[in-house]
C-alpha cells in the first residue's frame, strides 16, 4: 500500500434533520473537522453536516471543500473524485441521510478507491434498511434490497407480483424504499397488489419520537385503519406465505378453466 496515499472515510449520518446527534459515533468528532474536503449529494446537505461537529478555533465548517456525488454525477467524473486523495488529502463521503453506499451511487466511489489501492474506512450509524429489516420482525436470514420500484402502476404490479414469487419460493424478505411524498400512495398500491396471507411491514420516521414500525399480513391491513406515511420517509418490507405459489396454480387454472368454456361456447 502506498503511504503518500489519503484515506477515504465512508460517514454515517443522522436519518432526519430532528434525529438527537447521539446516533453517530463520538470518533467523528475528530475525523470531521479533520478531512480536507467531503463528498455529498448537494452542497446544502454536505454543509449541514459539517455543522453538526466541533471545529477546532481558526476553523469554520465553511473551511471544508465539498465535491458532489449524486444521481446526475456521470460515470466519467466519478474517478476525478479521488484525484486529491490520490495527492494524499484525507477526504469523507456522506450520503443525505443514513449510511453511504446503500441506495446512492457512493459504491462507484468506493470502487474506484480501491482500484487505486486507496485506504477506506468506515464508521457504524443509523440506517433505515437495516434497522426497518431488524424491527420487521420478518426473515433476516435471506432477505434482498430493491432500492425504489418502478412508478407506472403497471410495471409496479409486474415487479411486486415477481418479488412475492421469488418472496414465497425462497422465503425471502423484500425491502424497498420510496420518495416521501410518494410513501402512502405505495402503501396504498401494496394493499390491492400482494395476496392477503402476505406480511407486509413498514418502518417510518425512523429514529424520530412518532416512528411508526408495524407488521400486518394484509389481510389485517385491510380491515385495521391505516396510519398515516404521507411525506414520511419509510422503508417498506414483505414475506410472502409459501402457499402463494400454489394459490397463484389455482388461480391460473381457473383462468384457463374460463378460457376454454368461452372457445367451446
Amino acid at each position: 500500500m502506498n503511504d503518500t496515499l489519503g484515506t477515504l472515510y465512508l460517514l454515517p449520518n443522522l436519518l432526519a434533520e430532528e434525529t438527537s446527534r447521539t446516533f453517530l459515533p463520538n470518533i467523528l468528532d475528530e475525523i470531521v473537522p479533520s478531512l480536507d474536503g467531503l463528498i455529498a449529494e448537494s452542497e446544502k446537505e454536505g454543509r449541514k453536516y459539517l455543522k453538526l461537529f466541533p471545529f477546532p478555533e481558526g476553523k469554520t465548517f465553511r473551511d471544508i471543500p465539498i465535491k458532489l456525488l449524486n444521481e446526475h454525477t456521470l460515470k466519467e467524473d466519478i474517478d476525478p473524485l479521488v484525484d486529491p486523495i490520490l495527492d494524499g488529502q484525507n477526504w469523507g463521503l456522506v450520503s443525505d441521510c443514513g449510511l453511504p453506499c446503500l441506495a446512492d451511487p457512493g459504491a462507484s466511489l468506493v470502487l474506484s478507491a480501491k482500484r487505486e489501492g486507496i485506504t477506506i474506512e468506515l464508521f457504524p450509524g443509523p440506517s433505515a434498511v437495516v434497522s426497518a429489516l431488524m424491527l420487521s420482525g420478518l426473515s433476516g436470514q435471506s432477505f434482498a434490497f430493491q432500492g425504489y420500484l418502478p412508478r407506472e402502476l403497471d410495471k409496479l404490479k409486474t415487479k411486486v407480483t415477481q418479488l412475492a414469487q421469488k418472496s414465497s419460493m425462497d422465503q425471502q424478505t423484500q425491502l424497498f424504499i420510496e420518495a416521501p411524498y410518494r410513501s402512502e400512495k405505495l402503501f396504498i398500491e401494496l394493499l390491492k397488489i400482494l395476496p392477503a396471507d402476505t406480511l407486509l411491514s413498514i418502518a417510518s420516521n425512523l429514529t424520530l419520537p412518532d416512528q411508526i414500525t408495524e407488521t400486518k399480513s394484509i389481510r389485517a391491513w385491510k380491515e385495521d385503519s391505516l396510519p398515516s406515511i404521507h411525506k414520511k420517509p419509510t422503508v417498506f418490507l414483505f414475506l410472502a406465505s409459501q402457499n402463494f405459489q400454489q394459490n397463484r396454480k389455482q388461480s391460473d387454472g381457473r383462468k384457463n378453466h374460463f378460457k376454454r368454456r368461452r372457445v367451446e361456447r
